[in-house]
């Protein structure tokens, strides 16, 4: 078993399966010895194995060629792309609630669809994310400085405490309401406990006591790029 080990300045060991192959990542601290590393890997071989395992069982989503009457999906809801050739760029108002309109240049190529359905989805992103946010800071007490959405290959959110900023995974937008306002939670809370101590669960538990169900949901929407992203 292959593992990507990065050394780095943080106090603690970090280990990660990540998607869609089942890659292990670990963080360590700087100057952990090859021994401590080779220990902590060894008595956390089954969960590592349980978590491949699982990852691989995973369904895989359908390669999108975007073209019209294909699907995407806001907040899990299912929407159905329609493509318009004109020389305008980005998407028109929808036409209902179920299908979005694309502007692209007669002739576009597949990438440059897909680019196109990746910018309305980051607006969307950008607008859907900042009001979770503002719903659930005055409920825990915290103020975020800097909000920004990004491509992640293995996260869903990050969060500075120190700087009081937060980064979102774009991809949320598409997965459903649960699941974004558990991460935004899950971040939020950091800004009160930096760790994941169970100081820190009790008050993702506090504010958000489905947060376990909201977390399952997550697990069966996994992690995966494409172009759009």
């Amino acid at each position: 078993m292959r593992v990507a080990v990065t050394r780095k300045r943080v106090k603690n060991l970090n280990l990660r399966v990540v998607p869609p192959d089942g890659a292990v990542h670990l963080s360590v601290p700087l100057g952990t010895p090859e021994s401590a590393v080779r220990e902590l890997l060894q008595r956390r071989l089954e969960w590592i194995d349980r978590h491949r395992q699982r990852m691989l069982e995973l369904p895989r989503p359908a390669y999108r060629q975007y073209v019209s009457g294909e699907t995407v999906y806001l907040l899990g809801e299912r929407r159905t792309l329609r493509f318009v050739h004109t020389a305008r760029r980005g998407p028109l108002a929808p036409a209902d609630e179920g299908e979005i309109v694309v502007h692209v240049p007669l002739g576009a190529a597949r990438e440059v669809r897909a680019k196109a359905v990746g910018r309305w989805l980051r607006q969307e992103a950008k607008s859907e994310f900042r009001a979770e946010v503002s719903r659930w800071e005055p409920r825990l007490g915290v103020k975020v400085e800097q909000l920004g959405v990004k491509r992640m290959k293995s996260r869903w959110g990050t969060c500075n405490p120190a700087a009081k900023r937060i980064w979102l995974n774009r991809a949320l937008v598409e997965r459903p309401r649960c699941c974004l306002e558990y991460v935004v939670v899950h971040e939020l809370a950091h800004l009160l406990v930096p760790d994941h101590s169970p100081a820190f669960w009790a008050v993702v538990e506090r504010h958000l006591p489905h947060w376990r169900a909201a977390k399952r949901e997550l697990a069966q929407h996994p992690l995966w790029l494409d172009d759009a992203d």
